[in-house]
């Protein structure tokens, strides 16, 4: 029988293998999840130039089509509404990081600027308005970012310390 032990620490066994490259693959999309943050904070950067230079790339809206949209809403509305959606942002993000709670990763908060955007330019008032909303998507998306970057730092780093705790594996 002693002849048949050193075959057998040989063999690598399928579950310890099965169990490394699912953690693997969870470093793999922990690490996507990351940069998809900055993704979506290049994007917004983007919408921000664009808006910057009040749309020009883009044609205007004809008059059929203003009229179709009907009346814009007033710019006070749209900065009220700009104030309340960047502090729930900021406040559902700090909540979420005291109770260590699994960060959002989307791109709703992109789309939610570009929206104010769009909004601001139809009323007219995107140019005394575009820091408001620029500061606004910085500071909602840097603190989700940081949040997405520190939560997905810290999972990838207990899941390489479960990595090494497995050893070789047979290899």
């Amino acid at each position: 029988m002693s002849q048949a032990e050193p075959h057998i620490k040989e063999r690598k066994v399928p579950g310890r293998e099965d169990l490394r490259q699912r953690i693997e693959a969870r470093i793999r999309r922990l690490e996507r999840a990351s940069a998809n943050g900055l993704w979506s904070m290049a994007l917004f950067l983007l919408v921000s130039f664009l808006a910057f230079e009040d749309f020009s790339m883009f044609p205007s809206l004809s008059d059929e089509t203003r009229r179709m949209l009907g009346a814009p809403p007033p710019s006070g509305m749209i900065s009220l509404a700009l104030v309340v959606y960047a502090f729930s942002g900021i406040i559902r993000t700090l909540a979420s990081m005291s109770q260590n709670i699994k960060p959002y990763k989307g791109l709703m908060h992109v789309a939610f600027f570009t929206a104010f955007y769009i909004f601001y330019q139809l009323s007219g008032a995107l140019q005394d308005n575009f820091w408001a909303v620029f500061f606004a998507g910085i500071s909602v998306m840097g603190l989700d970012n940081y949040y997405l970057w520190s939560h997905s730092s810290e999972a990838v780093r207990k899941e390489r310390a479960l990595l090494d705790s497995m050893g070789d594996g047979g290899e």
